[in-house]
């Protein structure tokens, strides 16, 4: 029963990170116009004034996914018990 929660968890905050890693701060940048070159030195200069990981809990609505993963285990059971 527990199992599901911690790999739903746990997805949750790999995907979490993934979302706010340098390469995604890097294409950003350059959506916005930037070039390659401009980009990541404005990267390198960030990981140098910000060596821990940012959060920022506005990005994330994990009340949504954690609800969406509990749906869908609700679901299974629901089926194998009928």
């Amino acid at each position: 029963m527990k199992k599901p929660f911690i790999c739903a968890f746990t997805a949750l905050a790999f995907l979490s990170g993934c979302t706010n890693s340098p390469a995604h701060r890097i294409a950003e940048c350059q959506k916005k116009g930037g070039s390659e070159a401009d980009c990541n030195a404005a990267e390198w200069a960030y990981e140098k004034a910000h060596p821990l990981p940012q959060y920022d809990p506005t990005q994330y609505d994990n009340a949504a996914a954690l609800q969406a993963a509990y749906n869908a285990n609700a679901a299974k059971v629901k089926t194998a018990t009928e």
